[in-house]
């Protein structure tokens, strides 16, 4: 994988995450059972292990036993993806879609940081942004890549089975 796209690996088992940083952490109730949310150095982690639910979204190369990840281009000009992920208690659909970089809330993000659950800011000037936004049936992230001009949009919806 190159740093020109963006890698979903979904998994029913945790993936390895040795030398992962962690820069912002939220652990929430959401659909019976904790999740925890994370703003890690290559992106963001979810996981939820009593429902074998785990998502890794990386820049960087990731291992998973018995499952690979999902290459996610950053050329802003791509289609929309649905990535659908299941295990035995939980169904995920992601649906990931590319927009330009102005449709970033940036103002929002600059005047009102904490009304996203998660946030953070990689270079320290509110270009490269990860926001991670819950809802009561799943979340929504943004990744920013200023130099494709791109925010990547993900809305993840999940349902126990």
């Amino acid at each position: 994988m190159t740093q020109d796209t963006l890698q979903f690996v979904h998994a029913d088992s945790p993936p390895a995450t040795d030398g992962v940083r962690v820069f912002d952490s939220l652990t929430r109730p959401l659909l019976g059972t904790e999740f925890t949310f994370r703003i890690i150095g290559s992106s963001h982690y979810v996981s939820a292990p009593s429902y074998e639910f785990y998502e890794l979204s990386t820049c960087k190369p990731a291992s998973v036993v018995g499952r690979d990840g999902t290459a996610i281009s950053l050329n802003p000009d791509r289609p929309s993806r649905r990535l659908v992920f299941e295990t035995d208690a939980l169904r995920c659909v992601t649906v990931v879609d590319h927009r330009p970089l102005s449709a970033f809330p940036r103002d929002r993000y600059l005047s009102q940081h904490d009304s996203f659950d998660l946030a953070y800011s990689f270079d320290g000037e509110a270009e490269a942004v990860t926001t991670i936004e819950l809802d009561e049936g799943g979340y929504e992230t943004y990744h920013t890549y200023p130099e494709f001009e791109l925010a990547l949009y993900t809305q993840t919806a999940l349902t126990r089975k």
